[in-house]
């Protein structure tokens, strides 16, 4: 501790406190308010348990001696009256003893003069043949002098031993963390003042021979794998220092080889300097445009193409020193007259009161890389145009390939539906002659055997012809006797045109409005339609009266459903959407295009 105390001085440093005193303090500080305040705690306990203790005294006394007492005062009995106060006078804290009566003392024993921290009193009476007599008041004192003295006793003891107890485990906390910690803090100190990039063969070690794996020797270990990197970082630089030397010298050569062109110019001097591939690329010798005045300037103008005047206003910027570097590709004119392209770069490299002192310029033919990319552009879009023709054709020719599958499909679909029609219109034919045959024209068949019997007949003539859903509507609101009285609301478009036999579709419309059982209840009949993707979508909402009754179920509503589900591809719902509104929707499936004005 003393070397690195000396060695901290040296650098700069001196240690102003010490943790383990810190860390001592803090712990009897918090220690000692712990203590006093579960020492404030056991003690307002105690003082209240004594308290109690004290009016669980006087309650006994009142409960043994009232009587007792009262007995020996109406008999005159002063000896007794006496022995039983001073038999009072034995409870804990109890110090004077008196009976009065109209203000007037009687009896007392005990000490008067005590400070009385708290009095008790209770009436003394005698009763004889169912009369009462007064007898005084029996007086107590009861002094806390005792109960304070245990109190304070109990929290001094309470006090020191914490403290005591508090200060030994400080102690001992502060030789652990000396052990643990200090000393082992101290020596990465140490060895850090000594640290430095070239001692880097020196590792951390508390050299104590114990094998443990704590915090302090995970910080040390990464302190040594920190001290590896490094020596590492040190010796790859220092390999990259002299493979840079080497790759300097390949450069030079790679740049030779590459044709790479470079010149340096000094404005101030206006002179040039140039390599071999420089003059060469421009069509020059390097000794003519060494010797060449305002070299800079007469290369500037030779730029051309549609950014030339651009860019040799950005050369005139970078001459002023307004700009630092421009590099573009330029298109420009040799000096033997011919057309060429470049890559160059006019970088300023040295700087003279803001005015450019040294220019480094570096230069690339591209000239063959452009006549070859402009080949390739104009083969590529001579692609792109015949790809975009074909790929039009060919799209063409998928459309026509969808259409005509599509085509085939629907009649595929019109045929297999035709041919289960044929099927079941062979049962229903059976089924109509039988009906024909028990109900003769003329004679009306019970129940909804009427209602079967037509349908059979609408299925029969399978007429698909073009339908509007609207006029349908309206043929229907016009002949029934018990629409027409309806206080109607139609919302159909102007034209609904579907694809569907035209007395099968009245017939449906028929069995749901006339059959309706709430349609006498109804004060207003909505009926609205649309097409909805491949759907023609119904509704008819009965607006009812405030008064109406329960809603039954249709007589036909599963018919219907049967009717909706299995000939025309639709579903059927029948709700009751409000208190006063009930609502049937349907829809039919389209086979064909539909025509809505």
């Amino acid at each position: 501790m003393l070397q690195l105390a000396q060695t901290e001085k040296e650098n700069g440093f001196e240690q102003d406190s010490h943790v383990g005193v810190r860390l001592l303090s803090y712990l009897l500080t918090f220690s000692f308010v712990i203590s006093l305040a579960a020492s404030s705690f056991v003690i307002y306990s105690d003082y209240q348990r004594g308290v109690s203790q004290f009016q669980k005294n006087l309650d006994q006394i009142h409960t043994s001696y009232q009587q007792s007492v009262s007995y020996s005062l109406w008999n005159f009995d002063n000896r007794q009256l006496e022995s039983q106060l001073h038999g009072i006078l034995n409870f804990p804290g109890v110090v004077y003893v008196y009976i009065e009566n109209r203000d007037k003392l009687i009896q007392s024993a005990g000490d008067i003069y005590v400070q009385a921290d708290q009095t008790y009193s209770f009436e003394l009476t005698h009763e004889s043949s169912a009369q009462h007599y007064p007898l005084g008041q029996l007086f107590i004192n009861v002094n806390y002098t005792g109960l304070y003295d245990d109190l304070k006793y109990k929290a001094v003891t309470i006090i020191f031993t914490q403290f005591l107890k508090t200060f030994s485990v400080s102690i001992f906390i502060l030789f652990l963390v000396r052990i643990l910690i200090t000393r082992r803090l101290a020596t990465m100190a140490s060895w850090a003042n000594t640290f430095n990039l070239k001692n880097l063969d020196n590792p951390l070690n508390f050299n104590d021979n114990r094998h443990r794996n704590d915090e302090l020797d995970l910080v040390a270990n990464a302190i040594n794998g920190m001290r590896k990197t490094l020596k590492s970082d040190a010796e790859e630089r220092e390999n990259a220092r002299i493979q840079l030397l080497e790759t300097k010298e390949q450069l030079t050569v790679a740049i030779d080889n590459a044709a790479l062109g470079f010149a340096r110019y000094f404005p101030e001097d206006d002179r040039f300097v140039c390599n071999n591939h420089f003059a060469r690329h421009l069509a020059t010798t390097q000794h003519e445009l060494e010797a060449l005045p305002r070299a800079l300037e007469h290369i500037r103008d030779m730029i051309r193409g549609k950014s030339g005047p651009e860019q040799r206003e950005k050369i005139n910027q970078l001459l002023l020193g307004r700009i630092s570097r421009q590099h573009s590709g330029f298109t420009m004119t040799n000096f033997r007259g011919e057309r060429c392209h470049f890559d160059i770069t006019l970088q300023i490299i040295h700087y003279s009161e803001s005015r450019p002192k040294e220019i480094l310029i570096c230069l690339v033919d591209k000239t063959r890389e452009q006549l070859a990319s402009k080949k390739a552009q104009d083969l590529a879009v001579s692609l792109e145009n015949k790809v975009t023709e074909r790929t039009e054709q060919l799209y063409e020719e998928q459309q026509k390939a969808k259409d005509a599958v599509r085509k085939l499909e629907m009649r595929l679909a019109r045929t297999t539906n035709i041919a289960s029609n044929k099927t079941a219109n062979t049962f229903k034919k059976l089924m109509l002659e039988e009906f024909n045959h028990n109900y003769p024209d003329g004679s009306l068949a019970p129940g909804k055997l009427e209602s079967f019997r037509e349908y059979l007949g609408y299925c029969l003539d399978d007429q698909r012809t073009a339908v509007d859903i609207t006029d349908i509507t309206n043929q229907v609101l016009q002949r029934s006797s018990v629409l027409r009285e309806l206080d109607t609301i139609t919302r159909l478009p102007f034209s609904l045109i579907i694809s569907e036999p035209k007395n099968l579709i009245t017939f449906l419309f028929r069995l749901l409005l006339e059959n309706e059982p709430v349609i006498k209840q109804t004060q207003q009949l909505e009926i609205g339609g649309s097409v909805a993707g491949k759907c023609a979508e119904i509704y008819y909402a009965f607006q009812l009266h405030e008064n109406a009754e329960a809603i039954v179920e249709h007589p036909f509503n599963s018919f219907c459903d049967y009717i909706v589900t299995t000939r025309f591809g639709g579903q059927l719902s029948r709700d009751l959407i409000a208190p006063d509104r009930l609502e049937i929707r349907f829809s039919i499936t389209l086979e064909t295009d539909t025509d809505e004005g």
